[in-house]
Formats: C-alpha cells, sequence, structure tokens
C-alpha cells in the first residue's frame, strides 16, 4: 500500500505544488531515494548502474531517439493534423528568438525529461507494477499501466500531446526492457527526443520540415 502512496505522490505531487522552475523533481528524488533505502535499495537497483553507462548505451540511446523523432514528425503528428483539428502547440513558445532560454530549457530537458522522468516512470513504477501484478503478461501490463500513467501526467498539454505521452511511455518502457533494465539508455534517449523536439521548436519546424 505504501508503494502505492509513492507513486501517486510522484504523478501528483509536480502539478499540485508549485515549486519553482521544476525544483518538484529534487523534492520527489529525494522522497524515492529515502524509499528505496528504506526497501534496501538504491537507483543502481533499477538501473542506474555505472557499468551501464558506456559507449554502446549512448549510441542505443540516441538511435532510439531519432527514431522515435522520425516517427513523431512524419507519422504521429501529420496523422493527427490530418484526421483532427489540432491547435498550435505553444506550451514551449517562449523558447523562440531566445537562444540562452533555449539552452536552460535543454538543460531542464536532460534533467526532468530524461533523468527525473525515466527514474520514476520506466525506474520505479514499471518495475513496481511489474512485480506486484500476477500474471504471465505482467512485463506487458506493467509497461501499458506506467504508459496510461506517463500520459495522465502530462495533462497540462492537449490530448494529443497526452496521447503523444503514452506512446513514448510505450516507446521507453518497451526499450527499458529491451535493454535488460539497462536505465541510462531510455534516459538518453528521451533526453536526446526533447532536446531535438525544443530545436525543431525553436527553429519554427515542428511538426513538419
Amino acid at each position: 500500500m505504501k508503494e502505492f502512496l509513492v507513486v501517486i505522490l510522484l504523478v501528483v505531487f509536480p502539478h499540485l505544488v508549485p515549486l519553482p522552475f521544476y525544483s518538484y523533481a529534487i523534492a520527489c528524488l529525494l522522497v524515492l531515494y529515502f524509499w528505496l533505502r528504506h526497501q534496501g535499495g538504491m537507483f543502481r537497483n533499477i538501473g542506474l548502474l555505472k557499468k551501464g553507462f558506456t559507449l554502446r548505451a549512448v549510441a542505443i540511446g540516441i538511435l532510439s531517439a531519432l527514431a522515435w523523432v522520425g516517427f513523431m514528425q512524419l507519422l504521429y503528428i501529420p496523422l493527427i493534423k490530418h484526421l483532427f483539428t489540432v491547435p498550435d502547440y505553444t506550451e514551449y513558445n517562449f523558447i523562440r528568438e531566445n537562444p540562452s532560454t533555449l539552452i536552460m530549457t535543454i538543460t531542464a530537458a536532460w534533467l526532468i525529461g530524461g533523468l527525473y522522468e525515466e527514474i520514476v516512470f520506466r525506474g520505479y513504477i514499471q518495475n513496481l507494477l511489474q512485480k506486484r501484478i500476477v500474471s504471465r503478461f505482467s512485463i506487458a501490463i506493467s509497461i501499458l499501466l506506467t504508459s496510461l500513467l506517463f500520459g495522465l501526467y502530462h495533462w497540462q498539454q492537449d490530448i494529443y500531446g497526452i496521447v503523444a505521452a503514452v506512446l513514448g511511455g510505450l516507446f521507453w518502457g518497451i526499450l527499458y526492457k529491451k535493454v535488460n533494465n539497462n536505465l541510462w539508455i531510455p534516459v538518453i534517449s528521451h533526453a536526446v527526443f526533447d532536446t531535438i523536439t525544443l530545436v525543431l521548436i525553436y527553429t519554427d519546424r515542428f511538426g513538419h520540415f
């Protein structure tokens, strides 16, 4: 029961407590760190091993990010624009024509989108669900449920952003299992994906080439 209260805290706290400039991540990571310690574990138990951070891991992370950018830019965004009337994406318009803000936001993307979100969702929540679900399909179900939570976590975006987050959760959740729980790979993949997306927004190429 306490484990799932931690999950609720990690998913809800960032939206309910208006801490400045992503500092909620520090508070949540501290909670998760001490909770893992309480259970006799550490971040390395969810895949953040020093030996896992290799050139191969970096290469897989970058290549998988490029593949996901291609999917979003060439398939997902054109498809929803074809099927629906989609409002302009404005959440990160503040970085346009402002290089210093772009750099600051990319830095936050590596720390929040890459490191924080992957530790919380793929590293902790997905592993927790996999352990608690009694089924031969526990891996698939845990990936699906974690991805749905990841989509809801992005509720501040429109429905198309939420769906994109669910799909991204599925992508990184499957990637995490395919690389034997080496969390560094989805961390790098997620961070590189966010970086490329921010650059596309900055150059007004997001959603089209």
